[in-house]
């Protein structure tokens, strides 16, 4: 599946430029793509959106940076003025499932509400405790976290509790610092066709690792955080580190034996880091064969693009955490020319709304006639796929502009 807004390296510098949008309410996240935006500035005019309402005039063809949540509560608000809603492409749901046990290191399995308020016990292969989080994106008031399946059960209900839980979620997005406690708000109740990512624990875990994909190919990895026991390294208050907060999609990957300190490269930025803590540079190219290795298991396409988030384990194998879409997905520590490849291929993942068609898509707005009927068909992990809202972002962010 291709995307409308191609590289147009070699474009005419005195054609009208089209605008690139950057949806982001933080203004670091703008600040952090200024590098790789000046060396594109010949082909797109890169401008900044707070997010705070709909981006009201939005050509076809301009490309844009944004998260899910936002993403949804436009689509919602274009589908009440009966315009067309913004196509994005991405990288199938569930293709960490389709991933060997070689590269996973963890069981992982893919349920819906409905099986999970069903069952009686976790697989065993899942453990007591496993990992799980929305499999759409981030939902507010539901962190990745590790559950038992009572606490599971109840968070899914939306039950309110005095409780505190765990919720070692390595973002403090999608979707950025982590959390060892996170106070568990209630939330509205799971829909029971929502579908979560179900995981054992992963532990040991020493660094994590970006590395930005697209064409098919690994292109740039970047360290993402150190993971260590708590030392009194992190730097409080600290709650600037790239990653999926800021891109709605949720992640999993803290120990919960040992209470841990998570530093980011942003905290790394501040010098308030002892010099102790740094990255193990030999990890770059471990992660981009990683990367490969995923992508020809997977027959990627020639298309195929996301953010690889890799763990890198004591005495232990790298294993693959989450596959997110570009178009969400932090700057990190890409240096310019990396950023601007990035970029290129974030406006590579916008599609021609008709490329919804023959997707059986809920209305984003109650009440509303179904955008299109049809069968919605399973995407090869091979391929992109079209972004569709999950039934539980439907129900948290479509009324965001809608008064």
């Amino acid at each position: 599946m291709e995307g409308i807004a191609g590289n147009t390296q070699g474009v005419d510098v005195a054609s009208p430029l089209r605008t690139f949008h950057i949806v982001a309410d933080l203004q670091w996240l703008w600040d952090s793509f200024q590098s790789g935006a000046r060396l594109l500035s010949g082909q797109w005019d890169f401008r900044h959106d707070l997010g705070l309402w709909p981006i009201p005039h939005l050509g076809i063809d301009e490309p844009l940076w944004i998260d899910p949540a936002a993403l949804v509560a436009n689509n919602a608000w274009r589908q009440q003025r009966g315009l067309d809603p913004i196509a994005m492409l991405t990288p199938p749901d569930q293709w960490l499932g389709g991933l060997s046990p070689d590269l996973l290191g963890r069981s992982v399995r893919y349920l819906s509400v409905a099986e999970i308020l069903a069952m009686d016990d976790f697989d065993e292969r899942l453990g007591e405790r496993p990992w799980s989080q929305p499999v759409e994106g981030r939902i507010s008031g539901f962190r990745a976290a590790r559950r038992t399946l009572a606490q599971l059960k109840h968070d899914l209900r939306g039950e309110s509790s005095d409780r505190t839980s765990f919720a070692e979620a390595h973002m403090g997005s999608k979707g950025m610092s982590s959390q060892s406690m996170v106070s568990q708000r209630a939330t509205s109740p799971a829909p029971p066709d929502a579908m979560l990512m179900v995981q054992s624990h992963l532990p040991s875990i020493t660094e994590e690792w970006m590395v930005a994909i697209a064409g098919g190919k690994a292109f740039a990895a970047s360290p993402y955080c150190i993971h260590s026991e708590s030392s009194g390294t992190r730097v409080e208050g600290s709650d600037t580190g790239f990653g999926n907060k800021d891109s709605g999609f949720g992640n999993k990957s803290a120990a919960a034996s040992k209470p841990e300190s998570i530093v980011t490269i942003a905290d790394m930025a501040t010098g308030l880091v002892p010099p102790a803590i740094r990255f193990d540079k030999r990890h770059r190219e471990a992660a981009l064969d990683m990367a490969t290795r995923a992508l020809q298991e997977t027959h990627a396409s020639t298309n195929f693009a996301g953010m690889l988030n890799i763990a890198f384990r004591e005495a232990s194998s790298p294993a693959i955490l989450e596959l997110t879409p570009l178009w969400c997905s932090g700057p990190y520590g890409f240096s310019p020319g990396e950023l601007a490849t990035m970029l290129r291929a974030v406006a590579s993942s916008r599609t021609s709304p008709r490329a919804i068609s023959g997707l059986n898509l809920r209305p984003l707005v109650p009440g509303s006639q179904d955008q299109q009927q049809g069968q919605q068909q399973t995407p090869a992990l091979n391929d992109m796929t079209v972004f569709t809202a999950g039934p539980w972002m439907v129900q948290h962010y479509a009324q965001r502009y809608i008064r």
